[in-house]
């Protein structure tokens, strides 16, 4: 393999992607050293011990971040109600209309789906305004849940709303049906990463991704969706990264929380 082709750390982790047939999580984050430039530690959200964060802080933190801002949207979009399809998502003429509020860009395909079902990145929105009590549905419309008001002021009692809602968020990043992620590779390794910027010993920002060599389309498509990963964490605002990856102690509950309720941390193995 060419260290040209994603520079010279990241070409070293490459192999970890190739192995398809193993589904144990350190099995992956063994091969991580060398791109991160720092020792691995399995790292498992049970072991790490957080100090409370300010209430203020934490709630300020949370209300800035683009999720949270999306949400905020999201309910400003549905004021009193909105009508629902029969399975509980608005109905097909309201999708491009929830998008534009929301600031999801639709490419080509989402924008002809017949179902708000097959727009991931709305659905991530959805379940997440239901699971924090923002949203509630009948058989035909949804309506404000029992947290939208503090949820959309921002309110000190609306501190766990606003911490379930991003912690719902962030777990769908690692537990996704994306029949384009070719392996759980990129999930377990992000996971690492995120893990260890709640720890001591944070990891050193990945090298950018070069042009892809002959022979290793599969490999070099992997590492674009493990960047993209940590870029989408940085752009949403919970993780940062300067020199090493860190995520702010205010956002580090909702985090943890998203951390702990995935399937191969909830095992003794961390099989997945």
């Amino acid at each position: 393999m060419t260290p040209h082709r994603t520079g010279s750390d990241l070409a070293k982790v490459i192999p970890l992607f190739g192995r398809r047939g193993s589904r144990n999580t350190w099995d992956f984050a063994d091969v991580v050293e060398p791109a991160v430039q720092s020792p691995v530690v399995q790292v498992s959200p049970h072991a790490i011990e957080l100090a409370p964060p300010d209430a203020e802080e934490e709630l300020s933190a949370l209300t800035a971040s683009k999720p949270i801002a999306q949400l905020r949207s999201l309910l400003g979009w549905l004021d009193r109600s909105r009508p629902i399809a029969g399975r509980g998502v608005p109905r097909p003429g309201s999708v491009s209309e929830l998008a534009k509020a929301v600031g999801v860009e639709l490419d080509m395909r989402a924008s002809r789906s017949r179902s708000m079902l097959e727009v991931p990145g709305l659905m991530t929105l959805w379940d997440a305004a239901k699971a924090a009590g923002l949203i509630e549905l009948t058989s035909t419309t949804a309506v404000p849940g029992p947290h939208a008001h503090e949820f959309a002021h921002a309110l000190p009692s609306g501190l766990a709303s606003h911490r379930t809602a991003l912690s719902h968020i962030i777990r769908r990043h690692f537990f996704t049906e994306d029949p384009l992620r070719p392996s759980p590779a990129v999930d377990v390794v992000a996971g690492q990463i995120v893990l260890a910027a709640m720890t001591d010993t944070p990891r050193t920002r990945l090298p950018a991704v070069g042009p892809a060599a002959a022979g290793d389309l599969y490999e070099h498509i992997e590492a674009l969706i493990l960047r993209g990963m940590l870029d989408q964490f940085i752009a949403d605002g919970w993780l940062v990264c300067d020199d090493k990856y860190i995520v702010p102690q205010p956002f580090r509950p909702a985090v943890l929380d998203a951390m702990k309720s995935l399937p191969y941390y909830q095992t003794g193995d961390a099989n997945r």
